[in-house]
């Protein structure tokens, strides 16, 4: 080859390199951008004589500094820390509520007892027991608007749900068009690295919303897995995912299906905001519920099974009088029995069966009415029942207790999803700074490597001004 091509090729390499430079400092701070270098190489040389000379360079690729190990490393932590922050939003929502005072369980139990023990001081008093059935039909109150609440944000999470549906499907119809996009160009022997780093950054986006396994094909596509190895993408191509009905939950409410027949794939899903969504609904919302509903049955059933008549257990089950002297009823509507559902019976202040038909006073039966408060105080004592909840064979628990226990749990799982949360995200930052340190940008490396090339390429332009010298000296001569 001549001096001039030589030149030529250096002044192209070089030119390259420039670009190539100039183009990784103008997106130093484009997220997802991965730093892209040169290779270049020798050209074949020419045999002149016995000699082999050098026919000059060539720029064999431009590739991406990537670490597959790290870029999937991100993904995990992306996935993990997303599903922890999504859980401890939830829940902490959940432990508000049941800590809020206005709404508190524990504080409606202590203002009902306290009612029930004024009943007591003064059997006869129609105040004291407005105040009775008033608390009683309060703490009915606090029940419901618990469940209701809860309800809501079951309500929330399904509506979150669907927005990352959606969001899913987007995504990995990108990547799908990505897929073709970098396919064609592979066919055309260029690697096209922006396209690839678009790829990457949705897939990760795709972590923070789900668990997802991204395997990459011969032809440079990228096949990127769901649930139990469902193909979410394939090549060219993107299956949809939709909010279903999941009547496998009680009550019913929205799953995920997958593809055109919706095969229900919600037990299979985790990590992201859909896996954090799904944990939140399947083990906060649902035990919370099951417990406050167990407390609301305890509270129903206690009451019930002192102030009725035909159930009294207090004073060797002697019986309970109304203050009209007719026999106690129930006090809760023993058919609801939910923390949804529970509400009081009586409405008449005087139907209180705050008196036993055994008077402890006299040792002897009383039948003739209202005579003593000793079925008052036997409902005042039911504070302090620790039998009252039973929760399983052999272990029962007070009334107080049992919602004690309920806000520790809840207030438990968030502290240890936070906590969690917090080291997914130590983890995430740790392994995108070390994955930065491969792949990153940085300027003070890019503007010496500018000034390097920028020599190359006056140098490189001075092989040409030689070339063309020495030409032109040859044509003068001739």
């Amino acid at each position: 080859m001549s001096l001039l091509g030589i030149g030529t090729s250096a002044l192209l390499t070089s030119q390259g390199n420039l670009a190539t430079t100039s183009h990784n400092i103008s997106n130093v701070n484009t997220e997802g951008y991965t730093r892209q270098r040169v290779d270049q190489s020798t050209r074949i040389p020419n045999y002149s004589g016995d000699q082999y000379f050098g026919t000059g360079v060539q720029i064999s690729s431009v590739e991406r500094i990537y670490d597959n190990f790290l870029a999937s490393q991100v993904r995990t932590y992306t996935s993990q820390e997303a599903q922890q922050n999504t859980y401890m939003t939830y829940s902490q929502q959940v432990d508000d509520l049941l800590g809020a005072s206005d709404l508190s369980i524990s504080a409606g139990l202590s203002e009902f007892f306290n009612a029930a023990n004024e009943v007591a001081d003064d059997p006869t008093s129609i105040a004291a027991r407005q105040l009775f059935v008033t608390q009683g039909e309060l703490l009915a109150n606090r029940f419901n608007t618990m469940d209701t609440r809860l309800t809501q944000l079951d309500a929330q999470v399904d509506y979150d749900l669907t927005v990352s549906i959606d969001e899913i499907n987007n995504i990995s119809t990108g990547i799908a068009d990505l897929n073709q996009a970098i396919t064609e160009a592979r066919g055309q022997g260029a690697e096209p690295n922006d396209l690839l780093d678009q790829r990457d950054r949705l897939i990760t986006r795709l972590s923070g919303l789900v668990s997802v396994t991204a395997i990459e094909q011969s032809n440079g596509s990228v096949n990127i897995l769901v649930g139990n190895g469902q193909a979410l993408v394939a090549g060219v191509s993107s299956v949809k995912l939709s909010t279903i009905t999941d009547n496998s939950t009680s009550p019913p409410r929205l799953g995920v299906g997958f593809g055109n027949n919706q095969i229900n794939i919600t037990s299979q899903l985790t990590g992201g905001q859909v896996g954090g969504a799904l944990e939140f609904r399947r083990n906060t919302i649902d035990d919370t519920r099951a417990e406050l509903d167990l407390l609301a049955q305890s509270v129903v059933e206690g009451i019930n099974a002192v102030h009725n008549n035909a159930t009294n257990i207090a004073d060797g089950g002697q019986g309970s009088v109304d203050l009209n002297g007719n026999d106690g009823g129930d006090f809760f509507d023993p058919a609801n029995i939910t923390a949804a559902t529970i509400s009081v019976a009586i409405t008449d202040p005087r139907q209180i069966a705050a008196s036993s038909k055994f008077d402890a006073a006299t040792g002897s039966v009383n039948i003739s009415g209202p005579g003593n408060n000793e079925n008052a105080l036997a409902l005042a004592n039911l504070e302090q029942d620790k039998t009252l909840v039973q929760v399983s064979p052999g272990v029962t628990r007070s009334l107080s207790e049992q919602y004690g226990v309920l806000v520790s749990d809840v207030a438990t799982r968030t502290r240890q999803a936070k906590v969690s949360q917090e080291t997914q995200l130590a983890l995430l930052q740790q392994t995108k700074q070390r994955f930065d340190a491969v792949g990153g940008v940085n300027l003070d490396e890019e503007a010496a490597q500018l000034i390097k090339y920028q020599q190359s390429y006056q140098a490189a332009s001075q092989i040409i001004v030689v070339s063309n010298t020495i030409f032109q000296s040859l044509i003068n001569a001739v």
